[in-house]
C-alpha cells in the first residue's frame, strides 16, 4: 500500500503540470488519447523518413530522424504516465529526451572535423546520463525532472538544434537542402518551442496540435525536395 501511494503521489509529475485533461472518452480523458496518438503517429513519420536517412546519411536528415523517434517514446510514455500516474513512464520519456537531444545536438557542430565532432558527442551524451542518474536518486528528484526536461527540450533541440537547423536553411543556396532544413527547423520549433511552452503553461490541447504539425513540416519538406533538381547529397557533413 505503501508503493502504492508513493506511485500515485509521484505521478503528479505530468498530471500536476496540466489542469486541463480533457473530457472522458471511454474511461480514458481526451488529452491523454491525443498525447498516445501523437507518440504513434511520430513513429509511423520516423519510418516513413527511414529510407531518406540510410540512404542521405547526413546531419541535416540524422537530426531530423532523431527528433521523430525521441518525441514518439517521450509522447507515448508521457501519455501512459498521465493515465497510469506511475512516474516510472515519465523517467522513460525523460531519458528518450536526453538520449535524443545528444544525437540531435550533433547537427550544429557539423561543420567541425569528424573526430572533435564524436568527441562533443560522447560527451554530451555522458553530462546528459549523468543528470538523469542524479535525478534517479530520489523520488523528490525524479517528480521535478520532467519539468527541467521539458524546458531543457525547449532550449536545446529547440533554440539551439531547431534555430541552427532554421539558419543554415536560409543561408544556403543549395535548393534541395534549403527545402529540407527550413521545414524541418520549422517543424522541430513548433513542437519543441511551441508545444513545450503550451504544455508548461498547461495548455495540452494546444500543445498536440503543435506537435502533430512538426512532423507534418517534416515530412511535407523531404518529400518536396525529394522533387526537386538532384543535388549532392554532402551539403552537410555525413553521419559519422
Amino acid at each position: 500500500m505503501h508503493d502504492m501511494n508513493m506511485d500515485t503521489s509521484m505521478g503528479g509529475d505530468m498530471g500536476g503540470m496540466m489542469m486541463n485533461m480533457g473530457p472522458l472518452v471511454w474511461g480514458v480523458h481526451l488529452n491523454v488519447i491525443f498525447m498516445i496518438a501523437s507518440g504513434v503517429f511520430y513513429l509511423i513519420c520516423a519510418i516513413a523518413i527511414w529510407k531518406p536517412f540510410r540512404r542521405e546519411k547526413n546531419e541535416l536528415v540524422g537530426a531530423l530522424f532523431a527528433f521523430l523517434v525521441y518525441q514518439a517514446i517521450s509522447m507515448f510514455f508521457m501519455g501512459v504516465e498521465m493515465k497510469t500516474m506511475n512516474i516510472m513512464y515519465s523517467n522513460i520519456a525523460a531519458l528518450s529526451i536526453f538520449i535524443g537531444s545528444a544525437y540531435m545536438l550533433k547537427f550544429p557542430f557539423s561543420r567541425l572535423a569528424e573526430k572533435t565532432r564524436k568527441t562533443i558527442f560522447s560527451l554530451i551524451l555522458m553530462v546528459l546520463l549523468a543528470v538523469f542518474v542524479w535525478f534517479m536518486q530520489t523520488p523528490e528528484r525524479q517528480m521535478d525532472l520532467m519539468h527541467l526536461v521539458l524546458w531543457y527540450d525547449l532550449v536545446a533541440n529547440g533554440i539551439i538544434v531547431g534555430g541552427s537547423i532554421l539558419i543554415f536553411g536560409f543561408k544556403t543556396s543549395e535548393t534541395m537542402m534549403k527545402t529540407k532544413a527550413i521545414g524541418g527547423g520549422t517543424g522541430v520549433m513548433s513542437c519543441c518551442i511551441i508545444a513545450n511552452m503550451a504544455m508548461l503553461s498547461g495548455a495540452l490541447f494546444t500543445s498536440t496540435i503543435f506537435a502533430f504539425l512538426a512532423p507534418v513540416f517534416i515530412l511535407y519538406s523531404l518529400r518536396t525536395a525529394k522533387n526537386t533538381t538532384t543535388t549532392p547529397i554532402n551539403a552537410v557533413p555525413t553521419v559519422s
